[in-house]
């Protein structure tokens, strides 16, 4: 018999009886709104580092470059420069993904993320203009200021457009994930080297877990690292929005969307989480500046 078959539609007592004879699908709808409501009322989980390594000192503001990176993997705490949450699976497919075989290997690519970047010449240079353009205005420019900019410096208009909106997109789900307290609308991607550094720092300390440093050498490198990235940004927020938009950007090639967004730009919940005091978030108390 069809369900609806005993139901007077007519008769409110039968449908109301009706109704409470769907038990069981009251209980479903009460299990997925009850787990709605614990999620919302239950507290963003606190950032974890090592009791082994210092949070507050100048070395752990250094490793802190490379958090979403170490987080991302993860490869354990993010104050850890001995990567100690890598397993013997995760290490094969570092060695695998990055062609880390040997200490050659592990320096060159340090090497590569600290000066290629991941860089493409044209990207590079629209950001240029758009920087540039920034200091002359005293101030964000507006999307049609900045393409004008772009075509005024021979630049082509098409190409010029689809970067510009894909940046713009890029800043907006960020600032709306993270929050405007922490990526403020005066802070925009200037670079996309955010990416690649982050990596790098990473990479250090993946190194001394699969044996090709220690931890004396790869606080020199990620000191070299920080010295050399820190002048490319203004701020905490800055570094880690570049990084974002270099992650969505290299792995979308360009193009991106609502779904490339959503699959390459989930480290936008460890940039909030990083620059949440209240989640013990390192970026939230070390000095950017040092």
């Amino acid at each position: 018999m069809h369900p609806f078959a005993r139901v007077d539609f007519n008769d409110l007592g039968s449908i109301i009886g009706w109704l409470i004879e769907q038990w069981w699908v009251w209980a479903i709808v009460g299990v997925v709104v009850l787990f709605f409501i614990v999620v919302w009322l239950l507290p963003d989980a606190k950032v974890k580092p090592s009791e082994q390594f210092s949070t507050a000192d100048a070395e752990a503001n250094e490793i802190a470059l490379g958090f979403l990176q170490i987080t991302n993997l993860p490869s354990g705490p993010w104050n850890d420069p001995t990567a100690s949450g890598l397993g013997a699976r995760e290490k094969s497919v570092l060695v695998d993904q990055w062609g880390v075989h040997s200490r050659q290997d592990w320096l060159d690519n340090i090497e590569r993320l600290t000066t290629d970047r991941r860089r493409r010449e044209m990207w590079t240079l629209y950001l240029a203009v758009r920087a540039s353009l920034a200091e002359r205005l005293g101030r964000t420019p507006k999307a049609k200021e900045w393409l004008a900019a772009i075509v005024e410096e021979g630049g082509d208009k098409r190409d010029a457009r689809s970067f510009v909106t894909a940046i713009e997109y890029i800043e907006s789900e960020v600032r709306k994930r993270v929050g405007k307290d922490i990526v403020s609308p005066g802070v925009f991607v200037k670079t996309l080297d955010g990416y690649a550094l982050g990596q790098a720092v990473a990479m250090t300390t993946w190194g001394v877990a699969l044996g090709h440093g220690d931890v004396g050498e790869a606080r020199e490198i990620i000191r070299r690292i920080n010295a050399d990235a820190r002048p490319g940004f203004s701020s905490w927020a800055d570094f880690g929005l570049s990084y974002v938009a270099g992650r969505v950007m290299h792995w979308s090639d360009g193009n991106v969307d609502e779904k490339s967004f959503e699959k390459f730009g989930d480290g936008w919940s460890d940039f909030k989480a990083a620059a949440t005091e209240k989640r013990n978030g390192p970026w939230a108390s070390l000095s950017w500046s040092r």
